[in-house]
C-alpha cells in the first residue's frame, strides 16, 4: 500500500536512496542536470522545508521513498513553483497523479493561485501528463530546452 506524508529532515538517508536509485534520465528531467546524489545542502534544503512556504511531499512503499513533489511560493507573486519525481519502476502507476493532486490542493489552501514547474522539451511524458492535468505549455524566456507547465488553481 502507497502512503503520502510530508517529507521530514530524518528523511534525509531515504531520500538520498531515492534519488540515486533514479536512472540519469529520471535524475536529468527532476533536477535539469545529470546528478548522480544531492550535495549535503540540497539535501538538507529538500528535507528540512520551510513549511510556510515550501510544501514537500513524499510517496512510500513501506518504508522506501517511490515519488517526491514539492512547491515553493515564488515570493508575494501568489505563483509556486513545482516538482515531482517518481521512481522509475513506479512511473505511470499514478503515483505522480497523486501527488499533484495533493500539491494543488495545499497550494490552494495556501493562497496560491498559480502553479508552474519547468519541464525539459525532450520528457515527453512528463508534457503529456501535464496537459492531461490541466497545465498549459508554453516557451521558457532564455532557454529553449525547457518548456513552462502552468496552472491556475482557481
Amino acid at each position: 500500500m502507497i502512503t503520502f506524508r510530508p517529507i521530514v529532515p530524518q528523511d534525509g538517508e531515504a531520500f538520498q536512496r531515492f534519488v540515486r536509485g533514479l536512472s540519469l534520465e529520471s535524475r536529468l528531467h527532476r533536477f535539469l542536470l545529470p546528478v548522480k546524489e544531492l550535495a549535503p545542502a540540497t539535501l538538507r534544503a529538500l528535507t528540512q522545508p520551510d513549511q510556510a512556504r515550501h510544501v514537500g511531499l513524499i510517496a512510500l512503499d513501506g518504508t522506501a521513498i517511490i515519488g517526491e513533489g514539492r512547491y515553493a511560493a515564488l515570493g508575494d507573486s501568489g505563483r509556486g513553483e513545482f516538482a515531482i519525481a517518481v521512481a522509475d519502476e513506479w512511473q505511470r502507476q499514478g503515483v505522480g497523479a497523486r501527488i499533484l493532486g495533493t500539491l494543488i490542493a495545499a497550494a490552494r489552501r495556501a493562497g496560491l493561485a498559480v502553479l508552474e514547474g519547468e519541464v525539459l522539451r525532450s520528457n515527453a511524458a512528463m508534457l503529456k501528463f501535464m496537459r492531461r492535468a490541466g497545465f498549459r505549455l508554453r516557451d521558457c524566456p532564455g532557454d529553449g530546452r525547457l518548456a513552462i507547465a502552468e496552472r491556475n488553481l482557481f
